[in-house]
């Protein structure tokens, strides 16, 4: 007799920007893997690359959460994943943050929780800029994006509009082009919509930078100068160094 889990499966946590892309069925192409996660590309515009993670893992947008990540090629069929003899069925889905009617806190609150020394958010510049899964340029332009949105800040149309054509014309990993993607509609990680929403509180911010800082490698202090930026600037027209400079 077949055991009951290997008919079911085993149980994923998806979110809920995956549900179209998991009801298919279509082949993915392994682009990157690190110890706690395995990235696909999907070849779909929504959601270019899908995210098989361990549940300690930074939650990415895009990410199905799992105990046990695959070794072989993963594929889609009628909405399991499979992976050779294993393959894993979505037991649950998660909403991906997307902080939205935020108020900018004074500028002096932000003092000593990041650098803001560029002159703007210059996505041209930023995109593939730095080393890493998710350069650091890439990254401090997808919290800018984020903290844009959730702030109703008037410069976020010119950003992303400039963002778009960047991706069309600079190289970065596919990984980062598809978290810039989701960062355009204002999705993002846990950590950074943390941390906006006890910036824009009047909640004591160390523990939330602390938190963000500890994103990834090198990824936490980009993602905290991308919205310190956006947060202390928003009234500023002085002139700063390049924006190139502060991501590199």
């Amino acid at each position: 007799m077949t055991p009951l889990s290997a008919t079911l499966g085993r149980p994923a946590a998806a979110s809920s920007l995956l549900r179209d892309l998991l009801a298919g069925s279509t082949a993915l192409d392994e682009v990157a893997r690190t110890r706690m996660s395995v990235h696909y590309e999907t070849g779909r515009v929504d959601v270019p690359v899908l995210c098989l993670a361990l549940p300690d893992a930074v939650r990415l947008p895009n990410s199905v959460l799992t105990p046990v990540l695959p070794e072989t090629p993963l594929w889609l069929d009628a909405g399991v994943l499979r992976a050779n003899d294993a393959h894993w069925r979505v037991s649950r889905w998660w909403q991906p943050p997307r902080p939205a009617g935020l108020v900018p806190p004074v500028t002096g609150r932000l003092m000593g929780f990041g650098p803001t020394p560029y002159d703007d958010v210059d996505p041209h510049a930023l995109v593939g800029a730095g080393e890493g899964l998710t350069p650091s340029g890439d990254d401090l332009l997808a919290a800018a994006l984020v903290t844009a949105r959730a702030t109703a800040d008037p410069r976020l149309g010119g950003w992303c509009d400039a963002t778009r054509d960047a991706l069309l014309s600079r190289r970065t990993t596919a990984v980062s082009r598809a978290l810039l993607w989701h960062a355009l509609d204002g999705w993002c990680v846990p950590e950074l919509a943390d941390f906006l929403t006890v910036a824009c509180s009047d909640a004591d911010l160390t523990s939330a930078a602390g938190r963000l800082r500890g994103v990834g490698h090198s990824s936490g202090q980009a993602l905290l100068n991308g919205a310190v930026y956006v947060l202390s600037t928003r009234l500023s027209t002085q002139p700063r160094v390049h924006a190139l400079e502060g991501a590199a």
